[in-house]
């Protein structure tokens, strides 16, 4: 990882030099190309603040001159010869990533030298040592006397790159970007341990005995590394033939969340650009690169590729880590060394590559611009509004993955290897919002007909904006509408084809139009049919949001209708719980059941009637359908429903790209029950450290007396380790009766409490009693009035049980203490 991390260091290095702000991604401490100085002049006394010598004498004969002998750019060098002994000050770093390269000449017949000093006063510990013969090879002393050797030429400039890692303790020096030599970086030249710091270069007229030192050097950097790795990996570290997702699960998945299965890809020593190892994807395969789900920054996404000759590759950015939902662009690489993308738009540019080759591909991912630009070897591919669709569609500025597809233009085979990969943040985003609210119940009295009000306090303790919102839902006296635990059908796998629709109605009966029930939709009559031009398996459904379901709250889904335009090869109901603000589509599956369509309106009777609880749900069917089908009936409204035309081709979801909205009807029996729970606002947008306060309202107004109700607030946020809070609510409306059959209450407030506790009937309370969970008696007093306030700040935070006596009977009431 330290070889290769380097290594990536300098590829950025060198290719943002090209792109604007390059200072947004290291800072250049010194640079120099000796251009604007006085051929002839000493180097430590023209420039004092980063240079010296060893002695520290500046203007003597141990400091070096400018040179026009050679040059690498312009017409000036700095020349290193008889008795030059110059150290440039690198300022005794302790910490952080560092960059020291230069552009070095020897002339045919001399000898070069050069060190690293741990301190920048020179002469205390020497780093390591490095020397280049007459003869065109050279050794350095790095960790260990002769650590490594190598071979230059004479007479020819060449690069020279030391990567300094303190944090790491860790160095590599490259020439012409090969590396030399990599080890502990503490260490002395000789192998003794020393210090982790960074002081200064020794450029002194040094040689192996018997030859004579002369050398140049141009265009010198001193830059301190800030680019931010999130991840980098040669894969040089794996075992060929391992597969990609199963080894490294933080960073690698598969289209269908399946690692180790034939969607997974394995390591492979067929090609590497950096020896032994690389990724092939090939035959069934579909690698998911995770990136985060960012919404702000700016992030490099890079890696090197290389397609086969005769063979085609592909390649895919999603805005959200969960593929499927929105495909921010597509690169198509052809068998015959041409390629095309869809980035903003179908076909919206178009390169060549050559085949049997490694070259580099970056991809420059702006979010707070809204900006992304490809490159391959340095050269600007395109660049677009970033948060645009692949085929150019409004689609959400966020950074979700990379989807290493085998797949190709019809008719190729494709076959592609990967390596190198780097993600770094080139400008950190802001830290992901977080949402704080309490998940303490909500537990009160409330006497019939009246209404109870309590602040639920949402505060965002991140630095990212937090959006939330708020579904509240009715429990019925048992548990309803839990996880099937089932996986849908249809969530594996990619569907290749191109969606198509037939615009002809068929000459069929209407939909039956019951006014006993409730029948949710946003169709009119069928106006044609939906299908793929492929034989394929895929998904269609409509969202029912819970403002629209909440009304209905007790009832049950105990049918649906959908209009099927042709029959497919096998059909499936499906119907969703309520799903996430961050990805598209809806949650866990709670039906899925088997039906036998004919052309036209079918009414499918569930079988178990479905509690409707008040949540969000998702009506839909799944299709196995042989190509040029057209299964999904559609009608023919000119503006679409947002949540009428739902479509999945995988795992994910997004809005149908087809006309009109989907004949999928969902219909509701029985008797409604009252929506007493409510929640304001039930939306919003919160900055660091903002809060929201929610009022929870109560509204008793027809509740049954003698009952308890239980509900839930769902309270949903773009904060991803947080996405789901469930805040129960418990009511029990008007409890005890006297002794002529009056009705009397107790109410306890507020719930939960933490410091003071409110006891107040329409009767004489005569005793109080409250025992903890495991049933220990806490407290019981003599009341003997109708209101009283107790001191509970002394109690643990939990559960405990309030019985109150009255005149006129007992209640037992559940008391929640934070």
């Amino acid at each position: 990882m330290r070889k290769f991390t380097f290594m990536m260091l300098a590829m950025a290095l060198s290719f943002f030099g090209l792109v604007a702000n390059a200072q947004n991604n290291r800072e250049v401490v010194y640079a120099d190309d000796f251009e604007s100085y006085t051929a002839g002049a000493h180097i430590a006394q023209s420039i004092p603040d980063y240079w010296t010598t060893w002695s520290n004498a500046p203007g003597g004969a141990e400091d070096g001159v400018f040179s026009t002998e050679f040059a690498s750019t312009g017409v000036m060098s700095a020349m290193i010869s008889g008795t030059n002994d110059n150290v440039l000050k690198l300022g005794n770093k302790t910490s952080g990533i560092y960059h020291v390269s230069w552009e070095m000449l020897i002339p045919t017949g001399f000898a070069g030298y050069y060190n690293f000093q741990h301190f920048e006063a020179p002469g205390n510990e020497w780093a390591f040592e490095v020397y280049f013969d007459n003869n065109g090879t050279g050794y350095m002393h790095a960790g260990g006397n002769n650590a490594a050797t190598f071979t230059y030429t004479n007479n020819q400039w060449f690069t020279v790159e030391n990567f300094i890692d303190l944090d790491a303790d860790w160095a590599q020096v490259y020439f012409n970007g090969v590396m030399i030599h990599e080890w502990q970086y503490s260490l002395q030249a000789q192998g003794e341990p020393g210090t982790k710091q960074l002081g200064g270069v020794n450029f002194y007229a040094g040689s192996t005995a018997g030859m004579t030192p002369k050398y140049f050097l141009d265009d010198i950097e001193y830059t301190a590394i800030t680019e931010q790795f999130i991840y980098a990996d040669d894969f040089d570290a794996y075992t060929a033939g391992a597969f990609v997702a199963v080894t490294v699960p933080e960073f690698f998945t598969t289209w269908s969340n399946a690692p180790g299965t034939a969607e997974d890809a394995v390591f492979s020593t067929a090609f590497a650009e950096t020896a032994p190892n690389s990724v092939k994807v090939s035959g069934t395969n579909d690698l998911v690169l995770k990136l985060g789900n960012k919404t702000s920054g700016k992030y490099l996404v890079a890696w090197d590729y290389f397609v086969p000759t005769g063979l085609a590759g592909y390649f895919n950015f999603q805005h959200f880590e969960a593929p499927g939902n929105e495909w921010a662009f597509e690169i198509y690489f052809d068998n015959n060394g041409t390629g095309y993308m869809h980035a903003g738009g179908n076909n919206a540019a178009t390169f060549t590559y050559t085949q049997g080759a490694w070259f580099h591909v970056d991809n420059v991912i702006d979010l707070d611009n809204d900006l992304a630009q490809v490159y391959f070897d340095d050269a600007l591919i395109y660049e677009w509004q970033y948060s645009l669709q692949a085929q150019g569609e409004p689609g959400t500025k966020q950074l979700g993955g990379v989807n290493f597809y085998a797949g190709s233009t019809a008719g190729m085979t494709p076959t592609y290897y990967f390596d190198n990969v780097v993600y770094a943040a080139l400008v950190e985003g802001a830290q992901d919002p977080a949402i704080g609210v309490s998940t303490s119940p909500i537990i009160t009295t409330i006497q019939e007909g009246n209404v109870f009000s309590q602040n639920l306090p949402i505060t965002n303790t991140g630095e990212g904006t937090l959006v939330f919102d708020i579904a509240k839902s009715f429990d019925m006296p048992t548990a309803a509408n839990q996880p099937s635990g089932l996986v849908p059908s249809g969530t594996t796998g990619k569907v290749d084809g191109i969606l198509d629709y037939n615009p002809l109605p068929l000459n069929v009966a209407l939909a039956n139009v019951n006014r006993d029930v409730v029948t949710l939709h946003y169709d009119e009559e069928n106006a044609g049919g939906v299908g793929m031009t492929n034989g394929a398996q895929w998904r269609a459904a409509v969202r029912f949001p819970a403002s629209m379901i909440a009304q209905y709250n007790g009832m049950y889904l105990t049918s649906v209708e959908v209009f099927i335009y042709e029959s497919a090869n096998a059909h499936k109901l499906q119907v969703y719980d309520m799903g996430s603000v961050n990805v598209p589509g809806p949650g866990a599956l709670l039906v899925e059941q088997v039906f036998d369509p004919l052309p036209g309106w079918n009414t499918i009777t569930l079988s178990t009637p479905l509690y409707v609880s008040g949540k969000e749900l998702w009506v839909g069917c799944w299709f196995d359908q042989p190509a040029g089908l057209y299964p999904m009936g559609v009608d023919g409204a000119v503006e679409q429903h947002p949540d009428g035309h739902y479509i999945s081709f995988g795992p994910g979801w997004t809005v149908s790209s087809s006309d009109g909205n989907w004949n999928i009807r969902a219909v509701l029996t029985g008797d409604a029950g009252n929506v007493w729970l409510s929640a304001t606002p039930t939306n919003g947008e919160l900055t660091a450290g903002q809060v929201a306060n929610i009022a929870v309202g109560i509204n008793a107004a027809g509740l049954a007396p003698l009952t308890v109700y239980k509900g839930k607030l769902h309270i949903r946020s773009n904060d991803y380790t947080n996405e789901l809070v469930n805040v129960s609510v418990w009511i029990t409306v008007l409890v005890g009766v006297n002794e002529t059959g009056e009705q009397a209450y107790v109410s306890i407030y507020p719930n939960p409490a933490n410091s003071v506790l409110n006891l107040k009937a329409n009767t004489e309370i005569k005793m109080v009693s409250i025992t903890n969970n495991l049933g220990q008696l806490v407290y019981s007093g003599i009341v003997g009035q109708q209101e009283f306030k107790m001191d509970i700040s002394q109690f643990n935070a939990g559960m405990y049980i309030v019985r109150v006596e009255t005149a006129n009977g007992t209640a037992n009431q559940k008391l929640m203490v934070d």
